[in-house]
């Protein structure tokens, strides 16, 4: 069951998996976001959240412009994984009559694996 409250990582927990601490967006203190670097390609993800509001934005970056940029509300929580040489952040929401899991492997090379998302094949 849905909870009012996004279930999200201790800080610790983003330090060990995603290399630092999520802190409060300048723009919006109730918006914490971590960045974190993919290798040494240059580019960045970025995982902003509100827990109160149960949202979540997933950006990609590359050499300064936003190649992805995905958007969830009504999120049940955030889980981050490290296994198999593999590591990133999964995003979880659960609501009646539907559910989703949007996966961002960050490591070894980004990948991003969500159901959502139509690729035309």
């Amino acid at each position: 069951m849905a909870s009012d409250v996004m279930d999200v990582p201790e800080d610790l927990d983003f330090i060990e998996v995603l290399g630092s601490a999520p802190e409060p967006a300048e723009y919006d203190r109730d918006i914490l976001r971590v960045e974190t670097p993919i290798g040494d390609t240059g580019e960045i993800v970025t995982l902003s959240f509100d827990i109160g509001a149960r949202s979540v934005r997933l950006t990609k970056e590359s050499m300064g412009e936003c190649e992805i940029e995905i958007y969830r509300e009504q999120v049940d929580r955030i889980l981050l994984y490290s296994r198999d040489g593999e590591s990133g952040i999964i995003v979880q929401v659960d609501v009646p009559g539907f559910s989703c899991e949007l996966r961002a492997v960050i490591s070894p090379r980004f990948r991003l694996v969500d159901p959502m998302l139509y690729s035309g094949r």
